[in-house]
């Protein structure tokens, strides 16, 4: 009955008769919404709430039962429901709480600010970064952004179609590891089409953004249309703003372009600064990622002890944002009570800075990774940080939680 009244207003939906058959399914794919009894045969409700929001926070969930009483109410609600409807069920009064509950969710979102990971530190460098990227996005400008590890690339690409672009307008990535099919061969042309990824991928950004990463790896052949594409578009309504990036120096990216587009590259390219040894910037960007552990992981953390501090101003940070973010979660995960202690430090900062430096073998698990399954152990890597999480994990690495689903099924992550 509740399958037929959703159907009829556009919901995909599916159905499950017991507990055990819905965590299978929530496992499987991205679910919004999820509307559940209390009272079910292997289960009871809030238990099944309870792991969901574990597993995957964002997704919303209404409790329905057949006994309204407020203290089921008051302990759903509590445990992460985000609201509560009895039996018998009006159609209305349920579209109306799921518009209710939507709205919540999306107001929440947009307050928390959090999905972005890009701030303002107060450094120079970040201070002539951010002035570059507002002009890049008012002058809709094509841009190479240069950048180590983590440095915050995708994020900079965020910010300037945020900033820039339509909201009505799309962002679409093309990342050349992509290109390769099972036996590591590279795909260039579409036999169906005709026509190659980088061409496909710009016809789906028409009018956009279009965000090539790893530009030193494409092929010769998308190296040329690369540059008929700089090169060549018309400023109408279907102009298409291109924005590249690469972890490459400027001298091995003259080795990997050929002349004409690196030449073109280099006059417009921007570099990302690293967070070594910056004192303020290392402490805006915890401050930042605590806040966001504190609320996603429910942690009420307020303080952290400046041995912890020490290590981080001595640290190399080989990945830069990414990896600060990583280790304030990872130490957040692991912390009890509102102070983070000295012993954390140990935790995160395994080896003697010294011998860190000077090795080439850096403490971290997430460079430990073998080339061939990097992406795959990436992900196990922050599922394993979030404590199976979705919503955190897909924070961790920067993507859309349904983007984290769709590669968990690609590689038979198990979760």
């Amino acid at each position: 009955m509740l399958k037929s009244w959703l159907v009829k207003r556009d919901f995909l939906v599916e159905t499950a008769t017991c507990a055990s058959d819905a965590k299978q399914m929530v496992k499987e794919q991205p679910f919004d919404l999820i509307l559940t009894d209390i009272r079910m045969p292997d289960a009871d409700g809030l238990t099944f709430l309870s792991w969901v929001k574990k597993y995957d926070s964002d997704i919303v969930v209404i409790m329905i039962t057949g006994y309204a009483d407020v203290e089921s109410a008051v302990l759903s609600m509590k445990a992460g429901a985000a609201d509560y409807i009895p039996k018998p069920i009006e159609p209305e009064h349920l579209f109306k709480k799921i518009e209710e509950a939507f709205k919540t969710q999306e107001y929440r979102n947009k307050n928390k600010r959090f999905s972005n990971d890009f701030i303002l530190p107060p450094d120079k460098e970040y201070q002539l970064l951010f002035r570059q990227l507002d002009q890049i996005a008012e002058h809709n400008e094509h841009r190479l952004l240069i950048g180590d590890r983590g440095t915050g690339k995708v994020s900079s690409v965020k910010y300037i179609y945020e900033k820039g672009i339509h909201p009505a307008r799309p962002l679409v990535q093309l990342d050349p590891d992509q290109l390769s099919n099972k036996n590591g061969v590279r795909q260039y042309i579409d036999s169906e089409q005709g026509v190659s990824p980088l061409m496909e991928k710009f016809f789906e950004a028409r009018g956009g953004l279009l965000y090539i990463r790893k530009v030193d790896q494409l092929d010769l052949n998308l190296q040329n249309e690369l540059l008929n594409i700089l090169t060549k578009q018309s400023r109408d309504e279907n102009y298409t703003q291109v924005i590249m990036s690469t972890e490459k120096s400027t001298g091995e990216l003259e080795k990997s372009l050929i002349p004409k587009l690196f030449h073109l590259l280099e006059e417009r390219s921007t570099t990302l600064p690293t967070i070594k040894g910056k004192k303020q910037v290392i402490d805006t960007f915890v401050s930042y990622f605590l806040h966001f552990a504190n609320q996603t992981l429910d942690k009420q953390i307020q303080t952290i002890d400046q041995a912890i501090y020490k290590q981080m101003y001595d640290y190399a940070w080989p990945e830069n944002i990414q990896e600060l973010k990583n280790s304030v979660i990872q130490a957040a995960l692991l912390t009890e009570g509102k102070h983070m202690p000295a012993e954390m430090a140990s935790r995160l900062f395994e080896k003697d800075i010294t011998k860190q430096e000077s090795s080439s073998v850096v403490p971290n698990p997430m460079l430990n990774l073998r080339k061939e399954n990097y992406e795959k152990e990436k992900i196990v890597e922050a599922l394993r940080l979030a404590k199976g999480n979705k919503t955190m994990a897909a924070s961790i690495l920067n993507i859309d939680r349904k983007t984290l689903y769709n590669k968990i099924k690609l590689y038979n992550v198990i979760t």
